[in-house]
């Protein structure tokens, strides 16, 4: 989609109003002007910092009708973060945009794809009607990306012909290609620390008028919460760390809502329904942790948290006895505690389901009293004196989890009941052989879920879960023909129930061609549709997030090649602020 004879590009940023908030020089309240050289002729870029307070600029594209807009951005190698804020006047929110470096190692790309220290990257942004339309560009105000440089090299401009315009203009209505799955898995509060609602209606930007159906919305972690919650304990800091940490572990992000007054849930619930998509919250069960430990989950913290500090009789326990930092689905207060947790998401803020990641934050039962004294009446043996992963020690160990997953289903007939619709159920499981049991033997297909507990055909048979997310990690192939048959099992578990499968589309990092030959896999497999963890960092990647909110559209997917192709790429400059490119 290069189409260079046809493109129009703006090169110098300086056009921008106001005129007196740039300058040639590093000020406070105005973006700094830097010269630079490409092939296509000289411009200026444009920089602000997160001290300089500069105001937003909006600059007129000088052109009408439709057309392909590309973002041309520069990466100062030190420091390593950007972010601009860009939108058009006519859109409700802000669009967020950050650098698209990638790793060989990690990531799904070329090596033409990787951009170096005199490199702008060019990534496709969207399809608009410029006609009246002013281009606006700003910086994040608070959150951890608010830490960042802003920068503004470039905007290529390309006419769409009237075939492309068609197609633009009926995907705006079409709602058939909607079955993908946004996972916003909680780091997003402290990415933006929102505390308006513009701040939120910015967040779903990115989802509006695309194939996605519906938003997990990571809130909870534990009963540890993102906002001002009945059941849970909002997220707290209580000893002293750096101020960065502060920001990324949420307490800073905490602090900035409670004095704006304001409720991310319940904006997050609000935005979604304005912008026609389902919303889950989600909850990670954590266990209650410490940080700088060898045996912190996942670098996440929960603590001090009231519930799990009050009940540490309630935890599971090791076969030897041990207490781990987990609670146990054993015990009925726990899961009534969870119940009582997804009601209020149900009940007070109207979210359409409840999410639960079951993926990450084991073990769910161990060897609690109950579960061993329940075993030995049922069994007549001592569950400790077997194999771990004996069928009948991880059946029974399973029921304890099953039974929260049968009173959720309850809570929620009754919620849906009143409010005249059904409120679904979204779990999240894991398919890869890394993420068994230490120790587990080949069980079969469903070794990774068993081996902790969970028994997903039951989930299936029983209809308590209406949307499965299989979450398949790493690259493997590039044409992911060795990730597709691990979903299979789950596709033929769900054949002729209402349960709908869903395949978690690795890795986070890859080109928009890689998701496009990725996602067709998928579907060959037999999903329902598609999953993308951590969407939170997924959207602000502009040419891959082109491709993935395309991703429904799986009859067409064959002939989008050329589409995916040309949405990213590295334009060398010359010349950065008088320093010529060396050519040695």
């Amino acid at each position: 989609m290069d189409r260079e004879n046809e493109s129009v590009y703006l090169l110098d940023m300086t056009v921008c109003e106001p005129r007196d908030a740039i300058s040639g020089d590093l000020e406070k309240g105005k973006w700094t002007a830097v010269d630079y050289t490409i092939g296509q002729g000289e411009g200026k870029m444009l920089f602000c910092g997160p001290d300089t307070q500069a105001p937003p600029l909006r600059m007129s594209p000088g052109v009408k009708g439709w057309h392909h807009i590309f973002v041309g951005t520069y990466r100062p190698q030190v420091p390593p973060e950007t972010c601009l804020l860009l939108k058009l006047s006519g859109d409700p929110g802000y669009t967020r945009s950050a650098p698209q470096h990638f790793r060989l190692d990690k990531d799904l790309v070329s090596r033409e794809m990787l951009a170096g220290p005199m490199d702008l990257c060019e990534a496709y942004w969207k399809a608009a009607d410029l006609t009246g339309q002013e281009i606006v560009f700003h910086r994040p105000a608070a959150g951890g990306m608010a830490q960042t440089v802003t920068n503004i090299s470039y905007i290529r401009l390309v006419p769409l012909s009237r075939a492309e315009q068609g197609r633009a203009e009926r995907d705006l209505a079409r709602t058939d290609t909607r079955v993908l799955i946004a996972n916003y898995d909680a780091a997003q509060h402290s990415m933006w620390a929102y505390a308006t609602h513009q701040e939120m209606v910015d967040e779903f930007q990115a989802l509006a008028s695309s194939d996605f159906k519906m938003m997990l919305w990571g809130c909870a972690g534990a009963f540890t919460t993102f906002y001002p919650s009945r059941v849970g304990s909002e997220m707290e800091w209580s000893f002293g760390m750096p101020p960065y940490k502060e920001v990324w572990m949420g307490w800073q992000t905490v602090d900035r809502y409670r004095r704006h007054g304001f409720d991310p849930l319940r904006a997050a619930v609000g935005c979604a329904h304005d912008i026609g998509i389902e919303i889950y919250p989600q909850v990670r069960m954590i266990g209650q942790q410490m940080p700088w430990t060898p045996f912190s989950d996942h670098l996440c913290y929960v603590g001090p948290e009231g519930f799990q500090a009050r009940h540490p009789e309630w935890q599971c326990l090791s076969r030897e006895g041990y207490r781990t930092h987990h609670l146990s689905q054993a015990f009925p207060e726990v899961r009534a505690r969870y119940v009582d947790l997804f009601r209020e998401w149900v009940e007070d803020y109207g979210a359409d389901g409840v999410n639960i990641v079951f993926c990450r934050a084991w073990p769910y039962v161990l060897y609690e009293e109950p579960v061993t004294r329940s075993f030995r009446e049922k069994y007549g043996a001592d569950m400790k004196e077997l194999d771990p992963f004996d069928e009948r020690v991880l059946s029974h160990r399973s029921g304890f989890l099953t039974e929260l997953l049968r009173e959720t289903r309850r809570m929620l007939d009754e919620v849906g009941k009143r409010q005249g619709r059904r409120l679904g159920t979204c779990y999240v499981v894991s398919a890869d052989a890394h993420h068994a049991a230490k120790g587990c033997p080949d069980l079969g297909p469903f070794t990774a879920t068993r081996s902790h507990a969970m028994d997903v055909e039951t989930w299936v048979k029983e209809g308590l879960v209406d949307h499965l997310v299989i979450h398949v990690e790493g690259v493997g192939r590039p044409d992911a023909s060795d990730r597709a048959p691990l979903f299979r099992p789950y596709v033929h578990l769900a054949e002729g129930t209402a349960t709908r499968v869903y395949a978690d589309l690795y890795p986070r990092r890859q080109s928009a061609d890689s998701a496009r030959v990725r996602a067709l896999a998928c579907y060959e497999a037999g999903v329902d549709g598609l999953c993308f963890w951590d969407s939170h960092l997924r959207i602000i990647r502009l040419s891959e997030w082109a491709m993935h909110r395309l991703l429904g559209h799986r009859e067409e997917l064959p002939g989008m090649q050329a589409f995916a192709e040309g949405l990213f790429r590295v334009v060398p400059m010359a010349s950065l602020n008088g320093k010529r490119k060396s050519t040695s």
